[in-house]
């Protein structure tokens, strides 16, 4: 499949096609096209689904089963049949810490728009955090955060036990009709109208001594995970995945090809290879993002021009200078006073 066209594991859709039943291949035996194609792809749990494909099946779903809420699931026991490689790597962990950092490294493995981010406030919660993506209040984005959160909280409660506690869950867009099954199934209160999408809980959760997975057991499955990771890293966009990295601060900016190379699990050789094939560089890639990071900066912060050049990892001012004069023609400076807006225009405005 192409992935540059977005994709979802096929583990995120087989647990809604259980809860429907038998009787939705029944009704789809006559099906051509889309719906068969998909049928196919459904029998590999580490398998994905193009993501037109996905949402279409959903939406299928959802009228077999006449529940708009099909896709808030409590959670369930752990199924071998429907369960994904990245879900045991989850479950053979010793530590949630340990869970939460394969997540992150590893999420896009179930959606290609699935970055996720764990962070931890100074009350000691710890957020989940999933993308907002720019049309999050349509009904396919919304059933596929869905999707995600159910999957999430399920792959929580199956590591750290029933009585695992989650504080809250914030979601970016509206109260829905079905708004009361959020809190029934995933037993939590629900924030609407976030400006983030997040799973929190407490960060007591993290450190407790869950079990003592053997550890030839644990790097097995690391490495069966890690070969995934390549391999759709191969087959995707790698000049994107490694400006996300940056963005994220997963990779530093000052990162040399072989740091990024191990972060993707492939030789510097490989990934020179496929940015060559991509018509761009390493170095393009660090530079692009540190242009638009200083941009970001520029027009939203109160810091100088040294700091910020500081900050995305450069040598001082005048480096930022003068890789910024060449790509925007004209300096920083100039930058800032053209697109910030004044204090007197935030008086008037707000």
């Amino acid at each position: 499949m192409n992935t540059e066209q977005g994709y979802l594991s096929t583990a995120l859709i087989r647990p809604l096609l259980e809860v429907v039943g038998p009787q939705f291949f029944d009704e789809s035996l006559d099906d051509s096209g889309a719906i068969q194609r998909v049928f196919k792809q459904l029998r590999d749990p580490d398998g994905r689904i193009n993501a037109d494909d996905a949402d279409f099946l959903i939406t299928r779903l959802i009228q077999s089963a006449h529940n708009e809420s099909l896709c808030v699931q409590p959670a369930h026991k752990f199924n071998a049949h429907t369960s994904c490689q990245l879900q045991h790597l989850f479950l053979c962990c010793n530590t949630l810490r340990e869970a939460l950092y394969y997540l992150e490294k590893f999420s896009t493995l179930l959606c290609s728009q699935l970055e996720v981010q764990v962070t931890r406030t100074r009350d000691n919660v710890i957020k989940v955090k999933l993308p907002v993506a720019d049309n999050a209040i349509l009904s396919t984005q919304r059933h596929r955060t869905e999707i995600i959160i159910s999957t999430l909280l399920n792959w929580l409660k199956q590591l750290c036990g029933k009585e695992m506690q989650i504080n809250q869950i914030a979601l970016p867009f509206p109260a829905t009709q079905y708004s009361q099954q959020y809190e029934q199934a995933w037993s939590t209160q629900i924030q609407f109208n976030s400006d983030e999408c997040s799973i929190q809980f407490h960060s007591k959760w993290l450190d407790e001594g869950l079990h003592n997975t053997n550890p030839h057991i644990l790097n097995m499955m690391k490495r069966e995970v890690e070969e995934q990771y390549r391999k759709l890293a191969r087959s995707g966009s790698l000049a994107e995945r490694i400006r996300k990295a940056l963005m994220q601060q997963k990779i530093r900016m000052n990162a040399n090809q072989q740091e990024v190379a191990d972060y993707f699990h492939i030789s510097a050789r490989t990934l020179n290879r496929h940015l060559h094939r991509e018509a761009t560089s390493l170095k393009q890639i660090v530079t692009h993002v540190r242009i638009e990071t200083a941009k970001s900066m520029l027009i939203n912060t109160d810091e100088n021009i040294e700091q910020i050049a500081l900050s995305i990892g450069l040598s001082g001012r005048r480096t930022l200078d003068r890789i910024f004069i060449k790509e925007m023609q004209q300096s920083p400076a100039q930058f800032r006073l053209d697109h910030r807006v004044t204090p007197v225009l935030r008086v008037v405005n707000g």
